[in-house]
């Protein structure tokens, strides 16, 4: 049983504690922008590029680093970097200054995230890899919908600055958990091929990790199925305000509502997907997430104010069971096809991928809002994510073929 693991259970609560960390202060930060600083609307707009800008630049050469050196360590370091970064934003004096440790702390973050799934891909066995990546799906969507509530709500009755100072310490006690695990790589196969990795120069194994993703077609497809998912649910986050204020003006609790009900949905389908052994088919997974996300977009457009405004709801969980199915699938499919010794590299490039979704969808959702109007732009744009989802389940075995079972790394060395 996965519960058994004490190395993955360290792992997972320390996880866990991060991800929390990572989404607690969120509404704090805004606050402390608008509210305390005034900032101007340009100024705000630069703070999702603090957040994501990092992991364009640096998600790659994080992956590159995550297959070379003790995943554990670079875990532990970076976690005193978030922590120690967060308690230095309550030193900063004005806001470009504070932008820029925001993005500091950002770009430790970068280098967490392919270091944690390719330990959890050597400590963890075949069969248990969905069970493993689905509980860390539903600490992520529990992360992201209660650590703004309780951040926000600490914000609002004490001061932003606590919220602060609580991060700063759920980073800390992340990095004390994972010390008692930091000696674990000594005793896997993987980490008897560091050697062999450190013999290959960077750029020889940043290309190595680009020729695997771009050669397995399962990977190369998911991950564009992945982040049309994503586009999709970053401009939904951008834009809901503007179309909620059309279709329910007297209503703007129901913007929060339906964020909580695709939080919820996501929620449900990580636990359902954690009972499963294995997933049979990518393409049901992952067209199927992408249609229903589809679906959604289209079922708000359609919305009649006089109609009940619960019927939202039901659109988010939709939405939310289409995020839990892409997340988890693509997490589990990327454990499950990537070489073992090249799952850092691998990671590192679909996180610097999926970072620059941030960056343009709440700027392709803004142009397509003022082209279009918001209903119109939500209709078109759900109408053409629900098509691509549904051509994917259609041509599931065309698009994706038969599954490798096995993948193996040829690397150059420098001569």
């Amino acid at each position: 049983m996965l519960r058994e693991n004490k190395t993955f259970r360290i792992l997972f609560f320390s996880y866990g504690l991060s991800t929390l960390g990572d989404w607690f202060d969120f509404i704090a930060v805004s606050i402390l922008l608008a509210f305390v600083w005034k900032a101007d609307p340009m100024m705000m707009a630069f703070l999702p590029i603090a957040y994501a800008a990092p992991g364009i630049i640096l998600g790659q050469f994080a992956g590159v680093l995550a297959d070379r050196v003790n995943k554990v360590r670079m875990m532990i370091l970076m976690d005193v970097i978030q922590a120690a970064s967060t308690l230095l934003l309550l030193a900063m004096p004005d806001p470009v200054s504070f932008l820029i440790v925001i993005a500091l702390r950002s770009c430790a973050s970068v280098f967490n995230d392919p270091a944690q799934q390719t330990l959890t891909r050597q400590i963890v066995p075949e069969h248990q890899l969905l069970q493993a990546t689905s509980l860390n799906g539903a600490v992520f969507q529990m992360g992201k919908l209660i650590g703004p509530l309780i951040g926000g709500t600490v914000a609002a009755f004490f001061a932003p600055a606590i919220c602060l100072i609580v991060n700063a310490c759920s980073f800390l006690m992340s990095a004390v958990l994972l010390l008692s695990i930091r000696n674990i790589e000594k005793n896997t196969v993987s980490s008897r091929s560091h050697a062999r990795e450190k013999s290959i120069p960077l750029h020889l194994a940043w290309r190595e990790g680009w020729g695997i993703f771009l050669q397995n077609r399962i990977l190369l497809f998911s991950t564009i199925f992945s982040l049309f998912a994503m586009m999709a649910i970053q401009l939904a986050d951008a834009q809901l305000p503007v179309i909620f204020r059309e279709k329910v003006p007297l209503h703007p609790e129901m913007v929060g509502y339906v964020v909580s009900a695709v939080g919820l949905g996501a929620l449900l389908t990580v636990t359902w997907l954690h009972r499963q052994k294995e997933l049979r088919s990518y393409g049901w997974i992952l067209g199927g997430g992408v249609f229903l996300i589809g679906i959604c977009f289209s079922w708000i457009a359609l919305y009649q104010p006089d109609s009940n405004r619960y019927w939202m709801l039901v659109a988010a969980l939709f939405a939310g069971v289409g995020t839990g199915l892409t997340t988890v699938g693509t997490n589990y499919l990327v454990q499950k096809e990537t070489p073992r010794e090249a799952l850092g590299r691998v990671r590192g490039i679909i996180d610097s991928l999926t970072s620059t979704t941030f960056i343009i969808a709440p700027l392709m959702g803004g142009w397509l809002m003022t082209v279009w109007g918001p209903s119109l732009a939500f209709l078109r744009v759900g109408a053409g994510i629900a098509a691509i989802g549904l051509s994917a389940l259609l041509l599931q075995r065309l698009i994706w073929g038969k599954r490798k079972t096995e993948v193996t790394v040829v690397s150059e060395q420098a001569g």
